[in-house]
């Protein structure tokens, strides 16, 4: 950015920190670029240095992890608070040659949120998830938001817009396919315990709804995450990652 003192004191307090979060978000994209890094570490010093914020001297020699032992508390003094998509992994993804997938499909039913759907995404790739069913008004891979929490992960699994739920699962039963619905109702088989086979989908419901009773109806059986607590259950996105693991540890 190149500010002078001078330049940069004159700016308001929020332009300040609107160009100090730039440089967080720069250093990290370059940190394995090394003249670049350290020259961005500089201009970060310089910067917060004339905020009257403390620094370690040895900013530049730091480790990635001790730079972030540094920064972030500044950064969420600043009110930043970053989503997963905008963390940067500095492993390398496609280190691993993926698993077989599994006959086992995910169907959506309903979801509203987008990024519980990305991150579902990302869940289905991670465990070999075979496909996924977006039924309803649950929101695709061309939204944004969908994407931007699927980090890249929407190119590796198959997906399907359905108009009815209830209609697809008929559709799946026709081909010798057993559904199996996640929900917290009495009479749901603690998932530990349920012998899921495949071919095999998993019903996932409604944030705050859950899933309807015309389709548990139409399941072959109910399953459940035991839950401990004071609330009855789970976000959506972690339920189906508990889900999948126990699946596919099975």
């Amino acid at each position: 950015m190149g500010f002078s003192e001078k330049k940069f004191l004159a700016m308001s307090h929020q332009k300040q920190e609107q160009n100090i979060l730039k440089l967080f978000s720069k250093i990290e994209k370059f940190w394995n670029f090394e003249g670049r890094h350290i020259d961005l570490l500089n201009e970060l010093q310089m910067c917060l240095s004339w905020l009257n914020y403390e620094t370690p001297s040895n900013l530049q020699k730091l480790t990635y992890r001790e730079f972030l032992t540094q920064i972030v508390p500044i950064e969420q003094k600043f009110g930043r608070n970053l989503k997963d998509d905008e963390i940067i992994i500095l492993q390398k993804d496609g280190a691993k040659q993926p698993q077989n997938k599994i006959e086992i499909t995910l169907i959506l039913d309903n979801l509203r949120s987008a990024f519980n759907v990305g991150s579902i995404f990302r869940t289905a790739e991670c465990f070999g998830i075979s496909k996924i069913y977006l039924c309803g008004y649950t929101p695709n891979p061309t939204n944004q938001k969908v994407t931007k929490t699927a980090m890249g992960t929407e190119n590796f699994v198959d997906w399907e817009k359905c108009d009815s739920t209830d209609k697809l699962i008929r559709q799946l039963k026709n081909e010798n396919v057993q559904i199996y619905a996640l929900e917290t109702v009495e009479s749901a088989k603690l998932i530990s315990e349920a012998d899921i086979r495949e071919p095999a989908a998993i019903v996932i419901g409604n944030e705050a709804l859950g899933i309807s009773s015309k389709i548990l109806q139409l399941a072959d059986e109910i399953i459940q995450i035991p839950i401990f607590g004071w609330k009855n259950s789970l976000n959506v996105g972690v339920a189906t990652a508990i889900c999948c693991y126990e699946i596919r540890r099975k």
